[in-house]
């Protein structure tokens, strides 16, 4: 009688106190994640966005007449332009690198990586574009290659934030209330 008289330890009444406490906190951080992933897929929409208005005012600045005379002025400054078969090449290499890299994240199922990289490398070479051929016959191979890029690295993210947003949906679904 006095065994069932003596105090229980309060390790076994903590206990489930203990798993309620970890269920909210690990409910949270599920929660959290899922927030994370969203503004992740929204990133990429705003990089689409910059690049486009990148990509109107490489237009109109192309188009525009005192545009020669500021290349008349680069020319003397830095000499004559490259050749745009050189460009071309360039602008060829630095896609297929990213369109490589872009691939090789999807294939390892990697997290992606947005970072203002992936807008600046195909906006860096309207500039470049501009010096060279003060015409604007670049801006269509230097808009698809760019936009390409970023449709894809877009899509990557979007379908890696609803895979693991699906998956925390699950494990928020077998969490105990």
């Amino acid at each position: 009688m006095i065994e069932q008289i003596k105090t229980k330890p309060a390790t076994a009444l903590d206990r489930g106190v203990q798993d309620s406490f970890a269920s909210n906190r690990c409910r949270e951080e599920l929660a959290r994640n899922i927030d994370e992933l969203h503004a992740l897929s929204r990133r990429g929409l705003w990089g689409l966005l910059m690049f486009l208005m990148v990509s109107a005012a490489a237009l109109y600045l192309s188009q525009m007449e005192t545009l020669s005379l500021i290349h008349l002025q680069l020319k003397e400054i830095f000499g004559p332009p490259p050749p745009s078969d050189l460009l071309h090449v360039a602008l060829a290499v630095s896609w297929l690198s990213g369109f490589v890299l872009i691939l090789g994240r999807r294939g390892a199922d990697g997290k992606p990586g947005y970072n203002w990289c992936n807008i600046a490398l195909p906006t860096a070479f309207y500039p470049l574009y501009v010096f060279s051929d003060a015409t604007g016959g670049y801006f269509p191979a230097v808009f698809c290659a760019g936009l390409v890029l970023l449709l894809l690295e877009h899509g990557f993210a979007v379908c890696y934030a609803n895979k693991v947003i699906r998956e925390a949906t699950e494990r928020l679904k077998r969490l105990p209330q």
